[in-house]
């Protein structure tokens, strides 16, 4: 391949893990109240499901599951609940205190990355930016790239998403050893109710449809 073409893949990764979404958010939040090592497994979970989506987009999945009403349906379900989820526990988080910092310690950094990687793989945002952004910037060729070139070029938007995300959490490390406990309970209260407004956002097709059912 192309240098041209690894550095659009690299560019891709970084972009999709630049923009300020629940993935930045929750790397932050883990990076500056739990430490470099989760905001890092956050990022690690995050990058593989990036290359995972790149991917797919590569061989003409995305472009057929982007037809699928049911799979989007399922896809905005699913990702919003889990991230109205991790709204309230951010918020219980921040009220709690110590107790969830401990908790949070016991999961370990491998359950931490597989978090991330549902959290990522079930964000429709994630989803879209692939099937919109990501192939605007490739060329043409890049989709009828041989199948082991395939794979490399999704390892290097892997490796774009985990560079970003790396330096996140390194830098809310950095800032969260100096923050009091009230400061760092103000990041988990802000984040959970980010969380909370995204998966609300992603459920209005079930709030839509609620409203018209009861509310007529």
């Amino acid at each position: 391949m192309e240098v041209n073409l690894f550095f659009r893949c690299f560019l891709i990764g970084a972009l999709a893990s630049a923009s300020l979404g629940p993935i930045f958010i929750l790397t932050f939040n883990r990076g500056s109240v739990y430490g470099f090592w989760h905001g890092f497994a956050t990022a690690l979970g995050a990058c593989v499901a990036d290359g995972f989506y790149f991917l797919l987009g590569l061989i003409g999945m995305l472009a057929i599951l982007k037809e699928s009403n049911s799979f989007i349906f399922i896809l905005d379900t699913l990702g919003g609940l889990l991230l109205i989820y991790l709204g309230v526990y951010s918020l219980r988080k921040a009220f709690r205190g110590d107790e969830h910092v401990g908790n949070e310690h016991r999961l370990g950094i491998w359950i931490t990355a597989v978090k991330s990687f549902l959290l990522t793989l079930l964000n429709p945002l994630a989803l879209f930016f692939f099937m919109l952004i990501g192939v605007q910037i490739l060329p043409d060729k890049a989709f009828s790239l041989p199948m082991h070139q395939v794979f490399i070029a999704s390892a290097i938007v892997s490796l774009g998403s985990l560079s970003v995300l790396t330096l996140v959490s390194f830098v809310a490390s950095q800032i969260g050893s100096s923050l009091s406990k009230r400061s760092l309970r103000i990041i988990s209260f802000v984040s959970g109710l980010i969380f909370i407004g995204v998966g609300l956002f992603l459920l209005d097709h079930l709030i839509i449809n609620f409203v018209k059912i009861y509310g007529s």
